[in-house]
């Protein structure tokens, strides 16, 4: 089942029963009104804006919506719950459940929790196994780390942020919402359900990524939500090369000179690929050259950690 962290729909204005102008921004330009925006941070994000001219309802909203729910993630079993939390600031002319057919999805964040508590790991093994080193980054970050393309324009790029999601919780601008949702137990609750879980997190941003990392034939809110797509596993598929594991020593006087190429690379691959282009002429086939320092390394890995594959976690 398809799960979102983040989600940002349209529809038509004819929805609207009412809403409450005072917790609106009327935006005027030469003095006529554009549109009424309604955005808060805290306790979760939600945008609203509000176009009659151009007859559209836009509203953007965090999985935090749901309250102590939001570990269930924005899926079809809660949307109806989301959109019903939206009431206090939009009144809907009919029943969510009525219209929920002609809303259509601009932005999701696709997201899965799984539980694995070594994010280091994860990052180790996706820097030494991108399928190219020239067409994927794997780039650190404080809680974790960004598996993205590198891509010229928005409908071509891929992000992945895959980070420790009970460290994240703790940051300053999660204070208010563990305060109001989890009152009675200080956020140990919230602290105790995210112990030992990673969350992948996969940025969609334009209306034909999603449709094709999704697998459907229009952006309907409904299918977005009923895609049976797995399109994290998709793209690490894409960004990570399988390796074949393989237990052995170095079998002959080549490979130990591999070695010592890893060695004086700080057995960065992306170290000794560069080292390789600047050494091999334009016409060589890095992928083949490239192959046994790839092999000669997952082997030695295997000989300090057992070996695994970062995609099983969400399959």
């Amino acid at each position: 089942m398809i799960c979102l962290d983040k989600l940002k729909i349209v529809t038509s204005t004819k929805h609207i029963e009412r809403f409450d102008e005072s917790q609106f921004l009327a935006v005027f330009k030469n003095g006529k009104l554009q549109y009424y925006k309604f955005h808060q941070k805290i306790p979760y994000e939600l945008l609203i804006m509000i176009n009659f001219e151009k007859d559209e309802l836009v509203i953007e909203f965090t999985s935090k919506i749901l309250g102590l729910g939001f570990i269930n993630l924005i899926n079809k079993d809660t949307i109806y719950e989301c959109l019903c939390n939206v009431a206090p600031s939009v009144k809907f002319n009919d029943d969510v459940e009525y219209i929920l057919d002609d809303f259509e999805v601009l932005k999701c964040d696709v997201t899965k929790d799984v539980t694995y508590s070594d994010v280091k790991k994860l990052e180790r093994y996706a820097k030494t196994n991108l399928s190219n080193y020239d067409k994927w980054k794997c780039e650190h970050q404080k809680n974790g780390f960004v598996l993205k393309n590198v891509a010229g324009t928005p409908r071509n790029k891929k992000r992945i942020v895959i980070y420790n999601k009970r460290n994240e919780l703790k940051l300053g601008k999660n204070k208010e919402f563990l305060k109001e949702e989890d009152r009675w137990n200080d956020g140990s609750f919230i602290f105790e359900y995210f112990e030992n879980k990673v969350r992948f997190e996969m940025n969609i941003n334009t209306k034909i990524q999603i449709r094709q990392l999704l697998n459907i034939s229009d952006n309907k809110l409904i299918s977005v939500l009923n895609s049976e797509a797995n399109p994290i596993l998709d793209v690490l598929n894409e960004a990570l090369k399988e390796i074949p594991a393989n237990s052995d020593n170095y079998r002959n006087m080549k490979e130990y000179h591999y070695q010592l190429t890893l060695k004086d690379c700080d057995y960065d691959l992306g170290k000794v690929e560069a080292k390789i282009r600047s050494l091999y002429s334009k016409n060589t086939q890095i992928v083949a050259v490239m192959k046994p320092y790839r092999n000669l390394l997952q082997r030695l890995k295997n000989t300090s950690e057992p070996a695994f594959d970062l995609r099983k976690l969400v399959v």
